[in-house]
Order: structure tokens, then sequence, then C-alpha cells
């Protein structure tokens, strides 16, 4: 075994920072675009679990297993920094948590505070047409939609309570791996989430486990897997081939039996695509798929994938309206409203998104505390007046200065 089987983390700049990962940006974008494209089936075609469409839009129903992709992806990009400090926090586990308050749950709140405007103005309804009541957007803001029952703003919104829930048990996780390995780990968060899967068909209580999704716990794991196994040769090839032939599986289930039937097996088919991409990550990352890296590497992609997150939160609204005012007026089939929906949600869903992450997301990629939140918005406010004071003149007395006392 060489020196670069034994090395463990990411790769760093000069400064010792970690460096970004451009394809986990690729990979996030098309994450992200892809359930875009799976909501504008759905609101122009639809069907779900099958499909209203011709066997070739198949492929749109199950957006949902890009949303398995984004778990992965966030195990893996969270493991980057702990494995440069033995599998732990450098500011502990309640400062990791602080960080991923401050960097996903302001976002998300402007984006349900956005929605609820839109429902409330009678622009957009709810994503089940159901009535959108205070008491729901108490459950959604606090982050408790997968925890207790309600009528969703945002059919988008479910998964960020999931992950969030999964960020407290990630401390838990890393002093499991300290003590017991990472195959060790690996094995039993894999017992745990399949035990429950097969006993809740048995006991209902056991059942009701699964709205917090379980199988988004393993693949978590996985993806912090495939980021202590990227410098590991025997493990790259490993994965090259087990994402081969898992992803293969996948769609071989899907092409002979149809989404019905894939959309009835998600567990199942989840724990495969995640590991499937978990083994893809750690080829990737060993510069066995050159190629592969190139693609997701292309500039437009890594500029999505900057703010997918913003994209996720916010497209489908974008998506509703043009549907409602736009799409749905035209009085097109099934398959024109469909393109027109594309031709119009995509590059619509995709500008309001980044609008969206200038105003409220990229500000919290540094703010990490209320005090730098207060001091942000301090000096976003002198700035705001230093600009519009001079404009400002007396009609008397010539230009007001910036307490409004005449010059």
């Amino acid at each position: 075994m060489s020196a670069k089987d034994t090395e463990i983390g990411p790769p760093l700049t000069q400064a010792g920072t970690i460096q970004r990962v451009e394809w986990l940006d690729g990979v996030r974008a098309l994450a992200a675009i892809f359930v875009v494209l799976h909501h504008s089936w759905l609101m122009t075609v639809g069907g779900y679990p099958g499909n209203n469409g011709p066997w070739f839009t198949n492929w749109l129903v199950y957006g949902h297993l890009a949303v398995s992709v984004f778990i992965v992806v966030s195990g893996y990009s969270l493991a980057l920094a702990p494995m440069r400090h033995g599998m732990r926090f450098k500011d502990g586990g309640t400062g990791f948590l602080r960080r991923r308050f401050w960097r996903i749950v302001p976002p998300y709140w402007a984006a349900l505070g956005l929605v609820s405007v839109l429902i409330g103005s009678g622009l957009t309804d709810p994503a089940n047409g159901s009535v959108f009541a205070p008491r729901d957007f108490g459950v959604h803001f606090f982050l408790l939609q997968d925890a207790i029952g309600n009528v969703s703003p945002n059919g988008a919104f479910w998964s960020i309570a999931v992950e969030w829930h999964i960020y407290f048990l990630y401390p838990l996780i890393l002093m499991l791996l300290r003590r017991w390995g990472l195959l060790t780990v690996l094995l039993v968060v894999a017992a745990v989430v399949v035990a429950q899967h097969l006993l809740g068909a048995l006991v209902p209580a056991v059942a009701a486990l699964d709205r917090f999704t379980p199988a988004y716990l393993l693949l978590f794991v996985l993806g912090l897997a495939a980021a202590c196994l990227v410098h590991r040769e025997r493990a790259a090839k490993a994965g090259l081939g087990t994402f081969v032939v898992l992803f293969s599986g996948v769609v071989a289930l899907a092409v002979f039996t149809g989404p019905v039937a894939v959309t009835e097996a998600y567990f199942w088919v989840d724990l495969t695509v995640g590991t499937a991409v978990a083994g893809v990550f750690v080829a990737l990352d060993q510069g066995r798929l050159p190629t592969m890296v190139r693609l997701l590497s292309l500039r437009p992609l890594v500029f999505v994938g900057t703010f997918a997150f913003s994209l996720y939160l916010i497209h489908a609204p974008v998506l509703a309206m043009l549907t409602t005012y736009v799409v749905k007026p035209a009085g097109l089939d099934s398959m024109p409203s469909l393109g027109l929906l594309l031709a119009l949600g995509c590059p619509a869903a995709i500008g309001a998104a980044y609008l969206f992450f200038l105003v409220f997301e990229r500000p919290f990629l540094s703010i990490r505390s209320l005090g730098q939140l207060l001091a942000a918005l301090t000096l976003a406010f002198r700035k705001a007046i230093r600009s519009v004071a001079p404009a400002l003149r007396h009609p008397n007395s010539g230009t007001w200065d910036a307490n409004g006392r005449t010059k």
C-alpha cells in the first residue's frame, strides 16, 4: 500500500483551506435541474406514481431520486472538514450545528416567507391544493414538517426538515466512527435502517418513523464513507464497478417494470442509487473518470451548482405561477404544455433562484451568528443612507445630512 493509499482527506490549498470540488457543484446543479424538470412534468403531464405521458417521459417521474443524490452530496461535502481534524469538528458539535443553521435555515425561512406571501395574495396555491393555515406556517418555520402532519406551501420543503434532523445525529456518527471505524458504523446504520423498514411492514408504530425517511440517514453516511475513501486506490476501483452495476440495475428496473413499480420500491431504490452515487464519487475524486469530471466541471454547471440550494427552494412557486397564468390559459395538450413550461420555467426558475441567492443565501456563506447578521444589516443600512442622503434636498436650505439635518 502506497502513502497515497493511506492518506485521508480532501486536497488543500496553499493557505490550508479545503479546495472547492467543482465537479461536486456540477452534481448539485444536475440534481436541482432534475427536480425542476420533475415538477414541470408533474404540473403538466402528471399521473404520479404513474405517467400520463408517453413512455419516453417516464424518467421525469423519478424526481425523488435527485433528492437522494443531494443527501449523498451533503454527507460527502460535510465530511471533508472533519477529516482534517481527526474526524472531529474544529469547533465541536454545537459549533457545527450553529454553522449549518446559519447556512441553510435563513434562506429556507426567506423562501418560506416568500411562498407564504404568494399564497396569501392568491397568486399561487399550496402544493396539494389545501388551505395553508398559520399552524402549517409554524410547523414549517420550526422545521417539523417531517414530524407533524401539515399542508405544505412548497412541495420541495419536506426534505429540508429531514436533512436538518440528520445534522443532529452527525456528531454522534463521527464519535462512533472514531471508536468503531468506518465499516462498523456503515454496517450498523444500514442494519438499523433496513430493520426499521422491514419491521415497519408489521408494526404500525415502527412504520410511523417512515415520515423521517430513515433511508436518508444511510445515504448521508454513504456520502461520508465515500469522502473517507477517496485516496484509496482499491476503493476507487471498487467504487467504479459498484456504480456501473447498481446504476445499470436501476435503469433496467425502470425500463422493464415502469415507474409505478420503481416508486413503490423507493426505499430499496434510494439505497441502490445512493450506493452507486457514493461509489462514483470515489472514482471521480481519484481521477478515474476524467471525461465525466470535465463535463461536471463545465462553467455553466458549476455556476448553477453554487446556488443549487436556492434553485431547490424557490423553483416550485415560479413553475406554479407560470402554469396557472401562462400554460393553462394557452389551452394546449399535456405534452405541448410540458414543452412550454420547460421553455419558460427553466430559465425563469434559474434566474429567480440566482437573484434569491444573491439576496438571501450568499450573505449567509459568511454570516455565522446573530451579531454578524446585525453588523451586516447595520452596514448595509449605513451604505444605503450614504447613497441616498446626497440626493435629498431641503426645499429651502440645500441638502440634508445622513441624520436629516440641513447642511
